[in-house]
């Protein structure tokens, strides 16, 4: 006679489901309520309510308005200078003018533009470049920077219209210029 020691078999899923909790298990478990998510959306705005012209407080224009100042720190951001501390615009936006253009035709890398230039309009030259580069397109003569008539409406900002002789044809460009860290930065420019 061997002995074997005794094997129990666990209740079946459908037995303890038959069952049910025993009163030790139903303390244990709590109920869980599901409840709806709820209506976070706006009510609509009737079509007779709404404002057919903006509000005039959230509407730039054409002023010359800088609003980098209150997203940058203080201390380490780039920082403000004022129109005495920055060389005159006229010539600066002559020799930026040229550049610009010599790098849109694909003349000249828009890497030597970084330093001038915000970064999302020197993004925008840098492809005009590339797709000048590509069709392989020679300039049509040489650039001529025309006119150039510069407003600063603010210390420390000049707008800058110009009309500039380009590949036989003549082109009106404008920029805005900001001073910053003691040298002028473009960070609009138009080109027509």
């Amino acid at each position: 006679m061997s002995a074997q020691p005794a094997v129990c078999a666990a209740p079946s899923p459908r037995e303890d489901a038959r069952r049910g909790p025993t009163p030790e298990e139903g303390a244990r478990h709590r109920h869980l309520t599901v409840l709806p998510i709820p209506d976070n959306e706006p009510p609509p705005i009737p079509s007779g309510q709404v404002p057919v012209t903006p509000d005039p407080r959230f509407v730039q224009g054409a002023l010359a308005v800088d609003f980098r100042r209150e997203g940058h720190d203080q201390l380490f951001g780039p920082q403000s200078t004022g129109r005495g501390d920055l060389p005159d615009p006229e010539a600066w936006a002559r020799r930026l003018i040229t550049a610009i253009m010599e790098a849109m035709d694909g003349l000249r890398p828009s890497n030597q533009l970084n330093r001038w230039v915000d970064p999302a309009i020197r993004d925008r030259i840098a492809r005009r470049g590339l797709q000048a580069r590509q069709r392989n397109q020679r300039p049509g003569g040489a650039l001529v920077v025309r006119a150039v008539r510069v407003c600063e409406p603010v210390d420390g900002i000049a707008e800058v219209a110009a009309v500039i002789g380009y590949r036989s044809s003549v082109r009106a460009l404008a920029l805005r210029m900001s001073g910053v860290d003691g040298r002028w930065l473009i960070t609009a420019l138009e080109i027509g």
